[in-house]
C-alpha cells in the first residue's frame, strides 16, 4: 500500500495545560499472528490506540492475549482494550475499559450477557447500562456510538441510552465512518453525515446540554487487508483528546471524553491551538459573563471555510452561526461573539481547501471538527 502521510502537527495547547493525545480507538485484529502488522508505524502516528473486536466473534474472547502483545511492541502507547458491542435498538456501539486487572473480565461478561449477536438473549439499553453501572467507578467503561450513519442510530435510540445512562458511561460518538477506502464509505457525504451534520445527532445531543466527544476512528481491519484495503491506524481518522500536560493515564483520558474534550480529525493538516468563549473551552460550560470568543489555528494547506455551528437559545435547532475563509495556509486568528443570554452550544466544523487524500485513496472532503461547548447562560433580563 503506498501510503503518504503528513507528519502529525503539534496539537498541544500548553497555556490551557493541556495536552492533545491523537488515538485511534476503533479498529480490529482478529489474528494473533498479524499483531505486528496491526501496530506497523502506529507508534510514529498515534499515542493511544484502543483494540475493538466484534463481541459476538470467538476471537474476541482472546483478545486479552493480543491486547498484551500490542503493549509489548508499543511501550511507550497507551494500548486500551476496547469492544464493539452490537448494541440494542442501533447497530455498533463501542466501550473502552480502564486499564486494570479485570478489563479483559468485565469485557467478556458483558458481552456474554448484553450483545444483540451473542448472548442469545434479548438485551436492552436499560439492562446494559445498568450492568455497567454496577462495576466499580474505577473499572467503569466509557461507550460511544459508532458510525452513526443513516438507519444505524436514530435520535430515538441514542434519547434512550442517555437516559438509562445513570452510571455516566455514555461518553461520545463517531462524527465520520471508519473504513476510508470502501468504495460505498466514498459515496458518503460528510458535511450532511448524521455524526457531522448541521442539526444531526451530536446537535440534539447537545442541545440537551450534555457534553458529548466527537471522534473519528480507521475501523481499520488488518486481517482484511489482503482483499479490502484500508489506511492503516492514524494514517487518517483519527481522534485527538486532550488531557493536562503531562499526564497519559487511560483514567485522564477516560476522564477527558466523558467531559467531551476532543476533536475529530481527517488527515493531518490542522493545529488547532484555541477555541475559546471568554475562558471556556471545549468540554466546558460557558456560565455568561464574557461574550467574545476566540479561534487560534495553524494549517499546512488552505482551508475552504471555518464553521461556527451551534444554537444560541433553548430549543432552537442547531445552524450555521459564522463563517470564515476561505483562508490561506499558514496561522490565523479569529474572533466571534455570542449573546450575553445565550443558552445552547457551539462547536467548529473546519473544511481543507484540497480534496487530496493519502494514496491510494480516493479524493474527497476532509474535515477537523470540535466537541461542543455548553452555552448555559445565567444572563438575567430583570423582569
Amino acid at each position: 500500500m503506498d501510503v503518504i502521510l503528513n507528519p502529525p502537527m503539534n496539537n498541544s495547547a500548553e497555556k490551557e495545560g493541556l495536552e492533545w493525545l491523537r488515538c485511534d480507538l476503533h479498529n480490529h485484529c482478529e489474528n494473533h499472528d498479524l499483531i505486528e502488522k496491526y501496530v506497523e508505524g502506529a507508534a510514529k502516528r498515534l499515542d493511544v490506540i484502543a483494540l475493538s473486536n466484534h463481541a459476538q466473534k470467538p476471537i474476541f474472547f482472546e483478545q486479552h492475549r493480543m491486547v498484551e502483545s500490542a503493549r509489548q511492541l508499543l511501550p511507550e502507547q497507551l494500548v486500551l482494550f476496547g469492544m464493539e458491542w452490537n448494541a440494542p435498538l442501533g447497530v455498533h456501539a463501542n466501550l473502552i475499559f480502564p486499564v486494570g486487572p479485570n478489563e479483559a473480565e468485565n469485557a467478556y461478561a458483558f458481552a456474554r450477557a448484553h450483545d444483540r449477536l451473542g448472548s442469545g438473549g434479548e438485551p436492552t439499553p436499560e439492562g446494559a447500562l445498568a450492568a455497567l453501572a454496577t462495576l466499580p467507578a474505577d473499572e467503569r467503561p466509557v461507550l460511544f456510538f459508532n458510525h452513526p450513519a443513516a438507519n444505524q442510530w436514530s435520535h430515538q435510540a441514542v434519547a434512550r441510552y442517555i437516559e438509562a445512562d445513570h452510571g455516566c458511561v455514555i461518553a461520545g460518538m463517531e462524527a465520520l465512518h471508519g473504513h476510508q477506502l470502501h468504495a460505498s464509505i466514498a459515496t458518503l457525504d460528510p458535511l450532511t453525515y448524521p455524526g457531522s451534520a448541521v442539526g444531526g445527532l451530536s446537535d440534539h445531543v447537545y442541545g440537551g446540554g450534555r457534553p458529548l466527544s466527537l471522534l473519528a476512528h480507521s475501523d481499520f481491519h488488518v486481517h482484511k487487508m489482503s482483499y479490502q484495503p484500508d489506511y492503516p491506524l492514524g494514517v487518517f481518522n483519527h481522534s485527538l483528546v486532550g488531557v493536562p500536560a503531562g499526564s497519559r493515564s487511560a483514567a485522564e483520558l477516560l476522564s477527558a471524553l466523558r467531559a467531551g474534550r476532543s476533536y475529530a480529525a481527517q488527515g493531518h493538516w490542522l493545529n488547532l491551538s484555541a477555541f475559546h468563549l471568554g475562558h471556556t473551552q471545549v468540554g466546558q460550560v460557558w456560565n455568561g459573563g464574557q461574550t467574545s470568543g476566540q479561534i487560534a489555528l495553524e494549517a499546512s494547506e488552505p482551508l475552504k471555510q471555518v464553521e461556527l455551528i451551534g444554537c444560541l437559545r433553548a430549543g432552537a435547532a442547531s445552524a450555521v452561526l459564522r463563517e470564515f475563509g476561505p483562508l490561506e495556509a499558514g496561522t490565523h486568528a479569529l474572533e466571534f461573539e455570542v449573546p450575553a443570554e445565550a443558552r445552547g452550544f457551539i462547536r467548529l466544523r473546519i473544511t481543507a481547501a484540497s480534496q487530496r487524500r493519502p494514496n491510494p485513496g480516493c479524493d474527497g472532503t476532509k474535515l477537523f471538527q470540535t466537541s461542543a461547548i455548553l452555552l448555559a447562560s445565567q444572563h438575567t433580563t430583570g423582569d
